[in-house]
């Protein structure tokens, strides 16, 4: 049965949790840019969030366990987020599991970022759980775990999937307004739970005074959020022109005309402005994503490297989908959609794309080759890339160093032309045996003349060596001065490997670029790059890097360790037992007719897709959660050794707590130590333990406070202690400290507080 004193405890119960859950209510309206009304989703996230909050209201009134709690909590809100969503109690069964993977699907195949807002029901299947898990994380961090400015992190996730995902410009942004009506109900509950830790020390000795309003803390966070809102329109743009790095002006527009003739000026201006900025929209939105390439270089006259003759028709326009570059799908990585967009500066009449487009959506009058899949401007110099932008869904091809040395004869099924060389001097095709000596497999072969320019030391990185173009430049670069730039090197391994009949390629465009807070990829002018692409069977294009790492390049990780790997004689894979004659690798797929099993085997995988990327991210989440009691502890150690007597007094009883040892934080320091005593055993640190004592029993009843430091004693007895527990007290104290969970309690008597106390009884 209720008391009194508990119905007196009802209100101060009850401050935290509702203001917590306003609070990220008020966050949760900022994803209203999705959906032409907030009621679909902040409706049901709305019903749902109370019952979570009454239910620990509840729960914690009744003095159940915070483990239970949570527990609870989960469960409701799981039913009645199934309810509301796909009308099934419980989506983790069988029959809610198909409601919630067709609901997923659905939206998903609905969601369109460049067409908001959209109706609410459209897109609440991911909205409602996502606002509720919100709801319920800030419950636990606030009022569970008692950590209430951790819950800050949730609002931060909460305001980041609109910035994300529409960005923070135009009406995409988060409005000043909610976020002041967040930030406002934030400090509230910060100042709630304050109140009501003091209150739980008891009666004030000074109630009878005069009271003191607490306006610091109150002004404290006025000012940040007012300095936050109003500090982005006072503060200057930075507008100011970045110098060229290398030779050149740095601050002129990057042309792309004809690679042939400037590709070597454009790399050697080093610009830092951003030419392309590229912003995942789905898929893998964190993995950072491979070279932009511009263009493809497949002819080599003998001095240089051209785009050669294209056959581009005119139903090869630059709205296309292509098949994958090989007939083994389990190749190709994690499809990701990209909204790519050029800058001002950035003329070329190449198209910029991934080397593996899958689907390309660009208007205007751009063409692609079907051999390159290089997209070309049809009107020459009169239209560019600048300032345009387009849409590609393209997937990382990173093949299992097996399948490359399995790899079968060179040239099968690779474009034709790509093995094509004018007459060289002998010394080249010398060059290319004696380098590859000892390798007969075509992909040794490349990994032998990457490992060559990159790793012998005979070759060195420079953008002041200017080789020359004429036919003897090629001999004197791979056999005197050995010094160069990526196009340089590029050239050099294509050639070497045509010599040894592998088809190859010479590819330019941007090295990958840095991500800016909104998530998007920025491609600067200093990212310029050339590298050699060499084809590989029925994996298609594969990308090289024999520029030495002085330029800031990476060998891909399929070539490490390849030279030594080759005595493992990977098997050949198994060839299909389908008949039907497979699709070319990497071609245009046109007018692909969709039937109904098809449609139907993609929503499947649609909705296989989402149902791994939720365990995904439900794993990850729980593997912070696990993670996160160890390092709070960490760093909570580390503070306190370096603090006062106090502050090691409490590091010193939390690590007794983590052990499993008699430590209640209400007796005297006297007392406390007196239950560590039979741990120690030794004189060593039973002397530590006592000069620990006395520091912390002056710090608190001395007139004076006692500054000394004590620190070290406490790492000895604390070592001690963990040296004479068990083995599995010291792994549960490591993994899972107790004390991360423990509520503070206020020591016997404190210094400064004892002080005033007689202060006031004295006047």
């Amino acid at each position: 049965m209720m008391t009194s004193s508990d119905v007196r405890g009802v209100a101060p119960a009850m401050a935290v949790p509702l203001t917590c859950f306003l609070t990220v209510l008020f966050a949760l309206s900022s994803w209203g840019s999705f959906t032409s009304t907030r009621f679909p989703y902040l409706g049901p996230v709305l019903i749902v969030g109370l019952l979570i909050v009454g239910t620990g209201i509840s729960a914690r009134l009744l003095r159940v366990h915070g483990s239970v709690v949570v527990l609870l909590q989960v469960l409701l809100g799981t039913i009645a987020t199934g309810l509301l969503v796909v009308q099934h109690p419980f989506p983790v069964t069988a029959g809610g599991r198909a409601r919630v993977v067709a609901e997923m699907t659905e939206a998903y195949a609905a969601f369109d970022p460049f067409d908001l807002p959209m109706s609410g029901s459209g897109v609440a299947p991911y909205l409602i759980p996502a606002g509720v898990a919100a709801v319920l994380l800030a419950d636990i961090l606030a009022v569970t775990l008692r950590r209430p400015p951790m819950m800050g992190l949730v609002v931060l996730g909460v305001f980041t999937v609109p910035f994300s995902i529409i960005g923070a410009g135009g009406w995409g942004g988060v409005s000043w307004v909610v976020f002041a009506f967040t930030a406002t109900s934030f400090l509230v509950m910060l100042r709630l739970d304050r109140a009501q830790q003091l209150g739980r020390w008891g009666r004030r000795l000074d109630e009878d005074l005069p009271v003191v309003p607490a306006v610091g803390p109150a002004l404290i966070g006025v000012s940040a959020v007012t300095i936050a809102l109003l500090a982005p329109a006072w503060l200057p743009s930075a507008n100011v022109p970045l110098p060229g790095l290398g030779a050149g002006d740095g601050d002129g527009p990057l042309r792309v005309i004809n690679p042939t003739v400037g590709l070597y000026d454009d790399l050697r201006r080093q610009s830092d402005q951003v030419m392309v900025t590229v912003t995942p929209v789905y898929g893998d939105t964190e993995t950072p994503p491979s070279y932009l390439r511009v263009g493809a270089l497949t002819k080599f006259t003998g001095t240089e490297w051209t785009s050669g003759n294209r056959d581009v028709p005119s139903d090869q326009t630059g709205v296309a989908t292509f098949e994958p570059p090989m007939s083994d799908e389990t190749l190709l990585g994690e499809p990701t959609t990209y909204q790519i967009r050029a800058s001002d500066r950035f003329e070329s009449t190449w198209l910029p794309v991934f080397t593996h487009p899958l689907e390309v959506t660009a208007e205007g009058p751009w063409r692609y080759d079907e051999d390159t899949l290089d997209f070309m401007s049809t009107e020459g110099r009169d239209e560019t890339v600048a300032g345009q932008s387009w849409r590609m869904t393209a997937a990382p091809v990173e093949p299992a160093q097996e399948r490359l040395l399995a790899a079968g004869k060179p040239g099968v099924g690779a474009p034709p032309g790509m093995t094509d060389l004018p007459l060289l001097p002998d010394e080249v095709a010398e060059i290319a045996l004696e380098q590859t000596a000892g390798h007969d497999r075509p992909f040794t072969q490349a990994v032998a003349l990457q490992n060559w320019f990159r790793h012998s030391g005979e070759f060195t990185y420079s953008l002041e060596r200017d080789v020359g173009t004429d036919g003897g430049a090629l001999v004197d670069f791979l056999t005197d001065n050995k010094i160069g730039y990526c196009q340089q090197y590029a050239t050099a391994m294509a050639v070497l490997a045509r010599e040894l009949d592998i088809p190859a390629r010479v590819a330019f465009g941007f090295l990958g670029g840095d991500q800016d807070e909104d998530g998007a990829w920025l491609f600067r002018g200093r990212d310029l790059h050339a590298w050699p692409e060499l084809w590989f069977e029925d994996i298609g294009w594969v990308r090289f890097e024999p520029t030495p790492a002085a330029a800031d390049t990476s060998e891909p990780g399929y070539t490490s360790g390849a030279l030594g790997n080759v005595r493992n004689e990977p098997e050949a894979p198994v060839p299909s037992t389908d008949t039907s004659a497979a699709p070319a690798p990497n071609r245009p797929q046109r007018e692909a007719p969709e039937t109904p099993e098809a449609t139907q085997t993609d929503t499947e995988e649609s909705g296989s897709g989402a149902v791994w990327a939720g365990l995904g991210i439900a794993a990850l989440i729980g593997a912070i959660a696990l993670a996160a009691p160890a390092v709070i502890r960490r760093r909570r150690r580390t503070a306190r050794l370096a603090g006062d007597a106090e502050a090691c007094w409490a590091e010193l009883g939390d690590t007794a707590i983590d052990l499993g040892l008699p430590w209640s934080g209400t007796r005297s320091p006297r007392e406390e130590a007196a239950g560590l005593a039979p741990h120690l055993r030794d004189r060593e640190p039973m002397t530590a333990l006592q000069r620990v004592v006395t520091a912390v029993e002056r710090n608190r009843y001395a007139e004076r406070r006692d500054d000394a430091e004590v620190g070290d004693d406490v790492r000895l007895v604390s070592a001690t202690l963990r040296e004479h527990a068990d083995k599995r007290a010291r792994r549960r104290a490591r993994l899972w400290p107790a004390s991360v969970f423990r509520r503070p309690t206020a020591p016997a008597a404190a210094g400064p507080t004892a002080r005033s106390e007689r202060e006031l009884i004295s006047s």
